[in-house]
């Protein structure tokens, strides 16, 4: 395996990292590519892989050591960001953001505590280690609650409660996944009506510069809930409501001590009040393609500037339009049915639909399909751009028609 600078360690070969292990191809980098999983789908896309856990810093440290590895990078996924930052800092090697920020953004209550100092407009919520806890919480407050893990990503734990009754089964069900993730605590939130924008951006002289916003349409249901099943954009909103939009998720980077690199935001906005509410902001690009969206949208490629940071090229790092801006772009995502995938029909199909850019269908033959109960369970996706929302939608759906996996039960 070559060690020099021009090889990068991709933390993750999943979906998420998908389109940054291709674009680091695409600009001549050789990618040693590291999951849990050996049959990820990027691993396909890289020239050397191992068969290591993305949550494991330790092995990942020492296979830095062993293979002289001089640049690390990932993208779009909450424990790889978390990994890749623990291993960089024990190496020294470059990378957007300390393992203390990535904390304060992943730890729900750490964040909304930095949120209190900026500032930041959040729903009203309390940190609870008990059902009794958050009993107490909605004494207080009226119904309905989001209650979360402290702890978690992918949805995974997520739920939207109404009733006394439904909230205990929630904060059990949202402790448990806490739990796993070494913290059991959650976050019992109120509900905000209106709908969910992502602002995907990038830390810019300390203060962050939006390049795409998007609306984020997700799976009906309360649990699980908040499943993004398509991000798009133009968003829907007035100008002046996305500025909203985009100022909350500035001040929630600010609050959190972001000052290089990658920034997703995910906010909602309430046209009653004309208010917008920052839910979480992540040090990196969202999971499931917000930064392809963007460069469809603006022209300006954040898997480049990611892949500066790594290999410490300062002018890959503020590479700004590259590519053309489309007035409109999709990425909707494949639920397929749960059971053995048996057979994967029509591909070819979907990727010749007029704007379609990009389609895959995920799970090998013999491959299991889940339920889609988190983020990760999605089987598949399509990228469209366009001159209008409306047109990108209408690819999309036409693309996804012809898209099937084939599951027996």
């Amino acid at each position: 395996m070559s060690t020099l600078p021009r090889t990068v360690l991709v933390i993750g070969c999943g979906f998420p990292q998908l389109s940054l292990i291709r674009r680091a191809r695409a600009l001549g980098f050789a990618v040693l590519g590291l999951d849990g999983s050996p049959e990820a789908p990027g691993i396909a896309d890289c020239n050397d892989f191992a068969h290591v856990s993305t949550a494991d810093a330790d092995a990942i440290a020492r296979l830095i050591t062993e293979r002289g590895v001089r640049a690390i990078a990932t993208t779009g996924s909450e424990l790889a960001l978390k990994t890749a930052a623990i291993a960089a800092h024990r190496t020294g090697l470059p990378f957007s953001a300390d393992p203390e920020t990535v904390r304060r953004c992943q730890e729900k209550d750490a964040m909304r505590a930095a949120y209190a100092t900026g500032d930041v407009a959040v729903p009203p919520f309390a940190s609870c280690s008990t059902v009794e806890e958050a009993r107490a919480f909605a004494a207080m407050n009226p119904y309905p609650f989001v209650v979360k893990p402290v702890r978690g990503w992918g949805q995974r734990g997520v739920a939207r409660v109404d009733t006394d009754a439904e909230l205990e089964d929630a904060v059990v069900d949202a402790l448990a996944h806490s739990h796993n993730a070494g913290l059991a605590q959650v976050v019992v939130e109120r509900w905000i009506e209106g709908g969910e924008y992502s602002v995907t951006g990038w830390i810019e002289g300390g203060e962050l510069v939006s390049y795409c916003v998007t609306e984020r349409i997700k799976v009906p249901g309360k649990k699980p809930l908040g499943v993004m099943v398509a991000e798009v954009a133009p968003s829907g909103l007035s100008r002046a409501a996305e500025e909203l939009v985009i100022a909350e998720a500035r001040k929630g980077a600010k609050a959190l001590g972001l000052t290089r690199g990658p920034c997703y935001s995910q906010v909602a906005f309430d046209e009653r009040t004309e208010r917008a509410y920052l839910f979480e902001t992540a040090a990196r690009m969202g999971g499931g393609f917000d930064a392809d969206v963007a460069y469809l949208a603006s022209g300006v490629n954040l898997y480049d500037r990611i892949l500066g940071i790594a290999v410490g090229d300062a002018d890959l790092e503020r590479a700004g339009k590259t590519g053309a801006a489309h007035g409109a772009a999709i990425v909707k995502f494949h639920i397929g049915r749960p059971g053995v995938v048996q057979a994967k029909r029509g591909l070819e199909a979907a990727r010749g639909e007029k704007g379609v850019l990009a389609a895959e269908l995920f799970p090998p033959v013999g491959a299991r399909v889940y339920p889609l109960t988190d983020s990760a369970k999605r089987t598949g996706y399509v990228i469209a751009a366009g001159a209008t929302r409306a047109e990108v939608e209408h690819a999309a759906d036409a693309a996804l028609a012809q898209m099937d996996l084939e599951t027996s039960p």
